[in-house]
């Protein structure tokens, strides 16, 4: 028992991260309905018997199509298509669109950029003062210049 300071617990208490639950198969006994996961809509209802999630996936195809929006107000229509689970992941989504994975790309460097800002004290010295910080602007603006020039 832990103990006791004034009625409260002094310690830690361990949380055990829950798992996410794989998908099981259907026994035999027990029936999966599953419908296409696309546009197309069906009048007729035809009862197939699968026995896995591949063949779930093979006899369906699902696929669904979406416009995204570039950040020049473009749009590109996408097929994405799900042959598993992973697919439906944010990961598995990411991978089947160029435009997807460079917005990911871009989110990764402006996460890794925050971070050296908010752990650089150097950095932060240089922010908190108006005139280096100026200047420090204008270090950025001369280094993206040459940088547009070099391409």
């Amino acid at each position: 028992m832990a103990k006791t300071l004034y009625g409260h617990r002094i310690g830690a208490n361990v949380h055990e991260p829950e798992a996410a639950q794989a998908v099981k198969l259907v026994p035999d006994n027990k029936t999966l309905i599953a419908l296409p996961f696309n546009d197309e809509h069906d009048d007729e209802v035809n009862p197939t018997r699968l026995k896995s999630m591949k063949e779930i996936f093979a006899h369906y195809q699902p696929s669904r199509e979406v416009a995204l929006h570039t950040a020049d107000g473009d749009s590109d229509d996408y097929t994405f298509k799900f042959n598993n689970l992973k697919d439906f992941t944010k990961d598995g989504i990411i991978e089947q669109s160029q435009l997807l994975q460079e917005l990911q790309e871009q989110e990764n460097v402006y996460s890794r950029l925050l971070d050296v800002l908010r752990n650089n004290e150097s950095l932060q010295t240089v922010l908190a003062n108006e005139d280096h910080k100026k200047e420090f602007l204008e270090l950025l603006d001369t280094l993206i210049e040459e940088l547009n020039e070099s391409e």
